[in-house]
Formats: C-alpha cells, sequence, structure tokens
C-alpha cells in the first residue's frame, strides 16, 4: 500500500514537471534580486569571510601547488572586495557584519572536522558551491538592487568571482571531480 502511494505520488510529481528526487542546482540569479541592500551586505560579507578564512586553513596545511595558489588568490581578492562592499555600506548607511552565516559557518565547521588527508577535496568542493552562490548573489543585486553604490560593487564583483568558478572548476576537474561522499 505504502509502495503504491509513493509511486503514485512520484509519478504525479513527475507529470506536473517536478523531477523527482531532484539534486539541488545552482542557484539561479534571480532568487538573489531580491535582496534588499542590508540582506546583499550581510550576505556578500559573509561569504567573503567565508572565502578568507577557509583558504588561510588551506594555506596552512594543502600539499596541491595549484589549492594553494587559488587559496591565496582567495585570501587576496575577497579582501579586495570586502573592502569595496564594506565602504559603499558605509556610505549607504549600512552595517556591515562580519559574522558568518550559518551557511557559511557550517561549511568551515565541515572543512576544519575533516580527515586532513580529505580537506583539500572537500575545500575544493566548497569553493565551487560558494563562488556559484556568490555569483548569483551578486549578478542579481548588480541587475534588480536597491542601491546604486553597492549595485556597483556588485558588478565589479561579478567578473571576479566568475574568474574564481572558472579556475576552481579546471580546479576541481584537475583533481577528478567532486569528492564522492
Amino acid at each position: 500500500m505504502m509502495r503504491s502511494m509513493i509511486a503514485i505520488a512520484l509519478l504525479g510529481m513527475a507529470g506536473a514537471g517536478v523531477p523527482a528526487l531532484a539534486q539541488p542546482a545552482a542557484p539561479d540569479p534571480g532568487y538573489y534580486a531580491q535582496n534588499s541592500a542590508a540582506t546583499y551586505v550581510s550576505k556578500a560579507m559573509s561569504g567573503d569571510n567565508y572565502e578568507i578564512q577557509s583558504s588561510k586553513m588551506m594555506l596552512a596545511m594543502a600539499a596541491n601547488p595549484d589549492v594553494r595558489r587559488f587559496a591565496q588568490m582567495m585570501i587576496d581578492d575577497h579582501t579586495k572586495t570586502s573592502a569595496a562592499l564594506m565602504a559603499a555600506a558605509k556610505q549607504a548607511s549600512l552595517g556591515n557584519s562580519t559574522n558568518l552565516l550559518p551557511p557559511e559557518a557550517a561549511m568551515l565547521k565541515n572543512l576544519r572536522s575533516i580527515d586532513k588527508s580529505k580537506a583539500e577535496r572537500l575545500y575544493v568542493d566548497q569553493q565551487v558551491m560558494a563562488h556559484e552562490k556568490a555569483l548569483a548573489l551578486h549578478q542579481g543585486y548588480a541587475e534588480h538592487g536597491d542601491n546604486p553604490g553597492l549595485k556597483a560593487v556588485a558588478a565589479e564583483a561579478v567578473p571576479i568571482i566568475q574568474g574564481h568558478l572558472d579556475e576552481i572548476r579546471r580546479i576541481q576537474t584537475a583533481m577528478g571531480g567532486p569528492m564522492q561522499p
């Protein structure tokens, strides 16, 4: 009886155009377009801070020269994007917390707790996901944001983040693809 109900539900979802048991997709830029200036600043700062903290951790433990080079680039570039974001937030009379939001805090916790032999792979996988999310956030705000100064900062960040995403995907592919659970 229960199997029949599940099968009917799955068929109904498939017929309605809803993929059954779908894997999470990369964020849609439109999803992030609805952010207010304060929400955008909070999410962008949390992302930058995660990038910096996780990359400092990788510099201390990574053996792969591509991962080490990428981690240093993250520290350098995200320190700059954070400074630009903080200046624009100050100009807009917004606070700019450096606290990590729960998703970034959880990723950092996972990275700290994983066996060191798997840390590089997890870092690379997290960086792919974090940069997909950041790209959607900045693209969405650059197009639909409610503060001109912050929209300009978001637009300036987009090509930087796209470059990071391209590079970390290249590194992930060179390492054999995403880490298997």
